[in-house]
């Protein structure tokens, strides 16, 4: 029983300081706008995620997403594509954002939002 109770001890006192880690680095993040060192860098999509979500956010409420890919639809123009689930005047449905840049000097060409029908999304 005594083996038995160390062991919940230790794993209690195990899972109570990962916790505290967690919320420290949480905590930096939120103080300093800023990640955490020890975290792994943003993904390549993450500038145009975060641009998805700005606009889409403007005209609809965001419910959830999903990082769609990434294509080359010409030389010197890729695209980024996300799906959206949004609620726009009390009624749900997905909605695909596409953002098509040069890859080089990621300037920034469209950002087109379009209701996602059967069959008009484009496979990457």
């Amino acid at each position: 029983m005594r083996k038995m109770s160390a062991v919940l001890l230790l794993l209690g006192l195990s899972w109570c300081s990962t916790a505290h880690a967690s919320m420290e680095t949480d905590i930096l993040e939120a103080i300093t706008h800023q990640p955490a060192p020890s975290q792994k860098p943003d993904p390549l999509y993450a500038k145009w995620s975060k641009i998805a979500f700005q606009e889409a956010g403007k005209v609809y409420v965001l419910l959830d997403y999903k990082y769609l890919g990434h294509s080359r639809v010409a030389p010197g123009v890729d695209q980024q594509q996300f799906r959206f689930w949004v609620r726009h005047q009390g009624v749900e449905f997905p909605l695909i954002v596409s953002i098509r840049y040069d890859p080089v000097s990621e300037k920034l060409f469209t950002i087109e939002m379009e209701q996602e029908r059967r069959g008009n999304l484009q496979i990457l």
